[in-house]
């Protein structure tokens, strides 16, 4: 299987009158945003509609935390399942809040109606609790060296504040085993500079519904 499979099978599975969930997991710096941006541009350029919700919109403001630096148990995954996942899957629409960081708070509301392609995008997107609503699951795997320095040069986040993520991280993943889960697998240790995705590649397929 490779990647322009799973891009023929989503877009296959698209139908207006029913959501396709898919759940893009993996640790901080895997490149989850980059590649579900890309994924989503590539379906829509077949007509199917895709909408994006990512999980770093439903952390809890800091006043609900231990600390003002968010890990992994400050992300509100009840809410996700609750006023998402649970609705798209019944059929009815997704209407929710999303957490402003700037401003720390629950700020904007979004609607997401029924049907085409919905990607839930972010650690923690297929936790056991979550794993059963998504009708594709994806792991992105990278070397913890690699994505530390993605987060690095990014910029956007404080050694301090990487410091305190990685071990509430490392626990997630032990303890819920998203990637042993997964439909698919996806290597994303290199560095993607070209349209078509080409320095990806499946690591691991399991077809929704086989054991």
């Amino acid at each position: 299987m490779t990647i322009p499979d799973i891009l023929a099978l989503i877009s296959s599975s698209a139908d207006p009158d029913r959501t396709y969930l898919v759940g893009i997991d993996g640790g901080a710096g895997a490149g989850k945003t980059t590649f579900t941006r890309w994924l989503a541009k590539v379906i829509c350029a077949s007509s199917t509609h895709v909408s994006i919700v990512h999980v770093d919109n439903f952390c809890r403001p800091s006043l609900e935390r231990v600390d003002k630096n968010a890990v992994v148990a400050d992300l509100d995954w009840k809410r996700l399942r609750d006023k998402v996942l649970i609705p798209l899957q019944s059929e009815e629409s997704a209407h929710f809040q999303l957490y402003d960081w700037s401003e720390d708070r629950l700020n904007d509301w979004v609607t997401i109606d029924v049907g085409e392609v919905v990607i839930i995008d972010g650690v923690t997107a297929t936790r056991r609790e979550l794993s059963g609503y998504y009708d594709l699951r994806i792991w992105l795997s990278c070397p913890r060296d690699v994505r530390v320095s993605r987060l690095m040069k990014r910029g956007d986040t404080s050694a301090a504040e990487i410091k305190r993520w990685l071990p509430s991280e490392d626990q997630y993943i032990a303890s819920h085993n998203p990637e042993v889960r997964a439909h698919l697998v996806i290597d994303t240790t290199a560095n993607i500079s070209t349209e078509d995705g080409s320095g990806w590649f499946v690591k691991h397929w399991l077809p929704p519904g086989a054991s």
